[in-house]
């Protein structure tokens, strides 16, 4: 049998079985990112002794995305120019404050991994409402410019559990 685990502060663990073999996963609660691995397996070392594949994860909390106002500014994804965390989840809301003006946004860098992490990008509404979607963007391939069709764009980072990426740099007016 492996050694308990324990269990993440502020954050869960599911699985209460230790023997060789078997599986334990972690989470953690809103607002905190999972740092590690989200299930580690109990492994058989030698004949008696028994460990797991890897450390209990920690829960950090977010620290990204804000409300941005003004006339102009630049946003950047968690850790820029290094690499992003795994699984992050950054909402970046900017209104402008004259209603009859729009958006508009610039990359000057942009990487994030292929397919699996993605920056959302929206006009207006609630965020992450898939009507007021406007691109989708992932990959290495630096965006053109995306202008909005009203005095408020979102931004939305997800990714993944594994492979982190330099990111993205934008600038907004």
């Amino acid at each position: 049998m492996c050694p308990d685990p324990g269990t993440p502060e502020n954050g869960r663990r599911a699985g209460a079985d230790f023997r060789v073999g078997a599986n334990v996963q972690f989470s953690c609660e809103d607002n905190y990112v999972l740092q590690g691995s989200k299930s580690i397996t109990c492994q058989r070392v030698t004949g008696t002794l028994a460990a797991w594949s890897d450390h209990r994860p920690i829960c950090r909390a977010r620290t990204c995305g804000s409300n941005l106002r003004g006339p102009s500014g630049t946003i950047t994804s968690p850790n820029y120019p290094v690499q992003y965390e795994d699984n992050a989840h950054c909402v970046w809301v900017i209104t402008t404050s004259d209603p009859d003006k729009v958006i508009k946004l610039a990359f000057e860098e942009f990487e994030l991994e292929r397919g699996y992490d993605t920056l959302t990008v929206g006009d207006a509404g609630k965020v992450g409402d898939a009507r007021t979607v406007l691109y989708v963007l992932t990959g290495s391939s630096v965006p053109d410019l995306i202008v909005s069709m009203s005095n408020q764009m979102w931004l939305h980072l997800q990714s993944d559990d594994s492979i982190a990426s330099p990111g993205f740099k934008a600038v907004y007016q």
